[in-house]
């Protein structure tokens, strides 16, 4: 009645492994270069159906799906499931009796090193079956803990890596939660050592797993960077594939892979199922060059690397000022309505500036010098339809000659102006769009002259929602830097150059309404 796997039996009904598919588009084709090669992730020791008590008031028996791997007992609510809906650590486990009814014979496994209960009471429909799952236990039970995480090659691996100061902290909230679905090893909180670490440990992996990056959208960037340290060093065959579970405050990037504008407590196993699942778009990631020139000649350039957008003026100043005050007083900024709220208000603080854009800068696309309106106050380099926390600065109406329609991986920029405040809130409403610039590979931003268009004063910008300030001193992400600055002139010459650098790989899932919303 039994065929052997792994050195164990499976009952008679129990499958084996499938073999595994291809992912696919979300029109249904095939992802190019997607297929799966043989990687190190093995079948599990043993699987097949148990029934399992509630952890509740009402104990009643569900049925579910269990599979083995070392000290691993997951559950599944179906056989073909891909995220478990149970971790269980059985390191150290011990396996009694339990009662024998008309329907089952139970057992119960006292789990001393589980973080969520101490005992589970499992239950198999023949004495055949539950000796062998017991003997598989106890054997497990005694070795030593999974130092890499384990799965089968029909199901995609999914590792998340939480930075858990995100959100107000919400991830160190949600590191515990995700594990009780992924296990230990599948998940990291990067702020001890960054996404490096993980992404190497995985990388003969990759055909068969998929990262799901938990934070705002510099999260997503860190993430995409550590990678390109990776690949420098010859350690990647292939690129891997993203999902953004969104924690930050304005989570462009997820708003644009349709995986919301924020998590706020919904159920994780639909959502991580769906990153393990969903089709995938393609994003091109752009290098942007800042460089500076103070008064007497000294030049200086800080690069960066962009997923979301470029921005110079008011908007980059608001997000500087919230910047300044979120690092230097975090307790002011427990949430993701408050942080909205501070933003609002230094938003209202900047209605009125002297920054005259279409007077103190110069933008040039592909080599041709644009024509900037009057009386714009911000330009922004866009290479996805979200912005500042879901406002679509380019417009959803249909874009005319000598615009094409803009795309996450079309290798083009979109360079929008935009007026003040109150110009950005009806964008916001959809009532209104930016002003369409130009559209094109190259971009350069650049001041017409020392001083820059708000004269003495420095200049404001950021890169994807990371804002910085620049004067005659040099370039600054110190957010005390203003408290203590000499008295003097601010003077600087600027220079933005955009060029193109890679096209990265992320989950798309079909919008929900519902989930990760806020």
């Amino acid at each position: 009645h039994f065929h052997p796997v792994m050195g164990m039996g499976l009952p008679v009904g129990m499958t084996g492994v499938v073999p595994p598919t291809k992912p696919m588009k979300r029109d249904g084709s095939e992802q190019p270069g997607s297929e799966r090669r043989p990687t190190s992730v093995k079948p599990p020791e043993m699987s097949g159906w148990l029934y399992k008590q509630k952890h509740s008031m009402v104990k009643t028996m569900d049925k579910r799906w269990f599979e083995l791997y070392g000290t691993e007992l997951r559950y599944f609510v179906s056989q073909d499931g891909n995220i478990a809906a149970r971790v269980i650590n059985i390191q150290g486990a011990t396996v009694q009796e339990g009662q024998t009814t008309a329907l089952r014979i139970q057992f119960l496994v006292k789990t001393p090193s589980d973080a969520l209960a101490t005992e589970y009471l499992l239950g198999g429909e023949n004495f055949e079956e539950v000796q062998r799952w017991k003997a598989a236990i106890e054997a497990a039970a005694s070795q030593q803990p999974n130092r890499n995480s384990v799965t089968a090659p029909s199901k995609t691996n999914l590792v998340a890596l939480v930075n858990s100061k995100s959100g107000g902290k919400q991830g160190a909230s949600l590191i515990q939660k995700i594990k009780k679905h992924l296990g230990e090893n599948n998940v990291v909180d990067i702020k001890n050592g960054g996404p490096k670490a993980a992404l190497t440990a995985h990388k003969d992996e990759l055909a068969n797993t998929r990262f799901l990056v938990c934070g705002g959208d510099g999260t997503v960037g860190w993430a995409l960077q550590d990678l390109d340290k990776i690949k420098e060093q010859g350690l990647l065959k292939e690129d891997p594939t993203f999902a953004v579970l969104p924690l930050g405050t304005g989570n462009d990037m997820a708003r644009t892979l349709h995986s919301g504008g924020g998590y706020s407590g919904e159920k994780l196993l639909p959502i991580l199922s769906n990153a393990t699942t969903a089709g995938t778009q393609r994003m091109d990631r752009w290098k942007v060059a800042i460089k500076t020139k103070d008064g007497s000649g000294t030049e200086s350039v800080k690069n960066f690397l962009m997923c979301n957008y470029f921005s110079i003026g008011y908007d980059a100043k608001v997000a500087y000022g919230f910047h300044c005050k979120r690092e230097t007083h975090p307790e002011y900024f427990r949430n993701r309505a408050i942080n909205k709220l501070w933003y609002a208000v230094y938003g209202l603080g900047n209605l009125a500036g002297t920054f005259n854009v279409s007077n103190g800068l110069s933008v040039t696309v592909d080599g041709k010098e644009c024509t900037i309106p009057p009386k714009v106050r911000a330009i922004a380099v866009i290479n996805i339809p979200s912005y500042s926390g879901g406002a679509n600065l380019w417009g959803k109406e249909n874009t005319a000659p000598p615009f094409n329609r803009p795309a996450t991986d079309d290798g083009m920029l979109e360079v929008v102006g935009t007026y003040g405040p109150i110009h950005s809130l009806t964008i916001m409403m959809g009532v209104r769009r930016a002003d369409r610039i130009g559209q094109g590979k190259n971009i350069v931003v650049s001041t017409k002259s020392v001083g820059g268009p708000d004269s003495n004063k420095g200049i404001h910008c950021q890169v994807d929602g990371e804002p910085y300030f620049v004067d005659h001193a040099g370039f600054h992400d110190d957010v005390r830097y203003l408290e203590k600055q000499q008295k003097g002139t601010t003077e600087v010459q600027l220079t933005v150059e955009i060029q193109h650098h890679a096209v990265a790989t992320l989950v798309a899932p079909d919008p929900k309404p519902g989930c990760c919303a806020a």
